[in-house]
């Protein structure tokens, strides 16, 4: 059995680390305890009814599981896992083994140790960088299946689209991060308003001179709608939810270092390119690529959504 215990900020990141762990346990057919998850529940169709088809996958421990549930609380307390994890001789008395990702570096799930523990004995994932890549993008049908937007928002998902989609050829999604990112890695990814109307221009000249480009903007702060004045230019909600999947239904996808945009674009299998500085140039069009997070996919420690 493997429970999930860390819950993390934003869409992004809780998708990606539970669907690894959902590929995983496909190929293995170990039990697999995602209560992390449960504030996200309420929002796809699969989590929402608790389906994952055959698959031996639940939200919660079962009732009679109080070790699990106590764990379970003990590592969503601020020092739950530093003190836990320094306790080996408790995690043997207990049968149970705490892991974590303390090096910022990939941990495989095809690993054999971490599969036997996982289908004998009960294994705590506290950590971000758990990773099946072997095994993802084979899943991805089933993925995006259980993370199917519930009907109240893919209604709304869809209206958003049909409305920008009415006068353009061609939708492309603009990602324009702001908030945490004025200081998550010193700020490297906290980019311009300048930075995007550039990108926009060149993704803009990708296309021939008649075609009808339009720009679906998304951002976790207000827009300044001036800075962007030269372009067709469109909105989604701004339900965080809502945008994450309304982007996923663009056909191109530009922005920062992301996992929100890299979920979107494996959602909706829509071509993908991140601006890892602000003077990166927009490729040919055929170099933007559909995120699967294969084992060729460089990944940066703590990937904020």
């Amino acid at each position: 059995m493997v429970i999930l215990t860390e819950d993390f900020n934003g869409f992004g990141n809780q998708l990606l680390l539970t669907s690894h762990f959902i590929a995983n346990t496909a190929e293995y057919d170990y039990e697999l305890l995602i209560p992390s998850f449960g504030p996200s529940a309420p929002y796809f169709e699969g989590t929402a009814t608790a389906d994952f088809g055959h698959l031996p996958v639940r939200l919660q421990p079962a009732p009679a599981d109080r070790l699990s549930r106590l764990l379970f609380r003990a590592l969503q307390l601020r020092w739950g896992y530093g003190i836990l994890k320094r306790l080996p001789w408790l995690q043997r008395s207990l049968g149970v083994q705490i892991r974590g990702d303390e090096n910022d570096t990939d941990q495989d799930l095809n690993n054999p140790e971490f599969l036997a523990q996982a289908r004998h004995g009960h294994v705590f994932v506290h950590g971000w960088m758990f990773r099946d890549k072997k095994h993802f993008a084979k899943h991805g049908p089933l993925l995006r299946r259980i993370f199917r937007p519930v009907a109240r928002y893919q209604r709304a998902i869809e209206q958003v689209l049909a409305a920008n989609r009415e006068q353009a050829d061609v939708l492309v999604a603009v990602h324009i991060r702001r908030g945490d990112y004025a200081n998550w890695y010193g700020g490297a990814y906290f980019y311009d308003n300048a930075t995007y109307a550039r990108a926009m221009q060149q993704m803009q000249d990708r296309f021939p001179a008649h075609t009808r480009v339009r720009f679906l903007l998304f951002s976790n702060e207000p827009i300044a709608a001036a800075d962007f004045a030269a372009f067709d230019t469109g909105r989604a909600t701004g339900h965080p939810l809502e945008d994450l999947y309304a982007m996923a239904g663009c056909d191109y996808i530009i922005g920062p270092l992301s996992t929100y945009s890299m979920w979107a674009s494996f959602y909706g299998e829509t071509p993908l390119f991140h601006l890892h500085r602000p003077d990166q140039p927009i490729p040919e069009l055929d170099e933007f690529v559909v995120f699967e997070d294969q084992e060729t996919t460089q990944w940066q420690p703590s990937l904020v959504s």
